[in-house]
Formats: C-alpha cells, structure tokens, sequence
C-alpha cells in the first residue's frame, strides 16, 4: 500500500524522507468526536511499502462535538516513527504498524 501524494507532507528522519497524511474530510464517526484522528505515515526514501498508522488518542480538531485547536507537527510526526521503532516496528519488513500516540489537547 502507498499513500497518495496528493494532500501529503514530506518529513526528513535522519537520512530518510517520509510523507505523512490526515484525512482530509473526517469520516461520519470521526465528524462525530465518536473515533480518533489518524496519521498514515509512510517511509518513500528509501522506498518501504509499509505505513505507520497513529491514532493521536483524540477527536478530529474539525468535530461537531468539541472542537479544538491541537495540530500535528513535523516534529510530532518524527517522535511518531521514533516511538513505533522502539516499539520494533521496522518499515524494511514491509509490514504495517499501528501505534497508539497520545497527543494533548488545547483547548479552543
């Protein structure tokens, strides 16, 4: 599986690129505040078919029912794949990965 380049950002890790991406539209249950925002995260210098989806552990900031201001950050997106590699995920296995990475929220 590869993530589409449209809508994505590109992140370096010490000599790798990665792009990461949000979800444009929230989903019905995530429009809701009912289930979390989630970041794919995938590793295309060198090129590896596995992708690192974190679930951030909070609503969408875009919610009918609490919205809030809490963004993701490159810097966020590098402690992501930091922690998911400590976990042992390794994206030369080719293997996904879903990692659980609280954020906090502020408030709006």
């Amino acid at each position: 599986m590869s993530l589409q380049s449209r809508g994505s950002r590109t992140v370096r890790i010490a000599d790798e690129e990665w792009v990461w991406k949000i979800r444009r539209k929230a989903t019905a249950s995530q429009a809701a505040g009912i289930t979390p925002m989630l970041v794919a995260v995938q590793r295309v210098a060198p090129p590896s078919p596995a992708v690192l989806i974190v679930d951030v552990g909070l609503s969408r900031p875009d919610n009918t029912a609490s919205p809030h201001q809490t963004s993701v950050t490159p810097m966020l997106v590098r402690l992501m794949v930091r922690r998911a590699r400590e976990e042992g995920w390794q994206p030369e296995s080719g293997r996904g990965y879903r990692l659980l990475f609280r954020l906090i929220r502020e408030r709006a």
